[in-house]
């Protein structure tokens, strides 16, 4: 038996869609990487506030 390539194929005309579903996690992993990307989302904010900051001590009146 081999190896399954695509979760699912549907033709349109002579257009083909192939179907790559995510691996099956458990609802642990699931969280753990909310997580991180809670953690990642929360940087980013934090970079462009640090940003911002340092632009109006540099451009106070812009």
């Amino acid at each position: 038996m081999g190896i399954k390539k695509y979760d699912a194929t549907y033709k349109f005309g002579n257009t083909t869609v192939h179907i790559i579903a995510p691996p099956l996690m458990t609802e642990e992993e699931k969280q753990k990487i909310l997580r991180e990307y809670e953690q990642v989302g929360w940087e980013i904010w934090q970079g462009i506030i640090r940003n911002e900051e340092k632009n109006d001590r540099i451009n106070p009146n812009s």
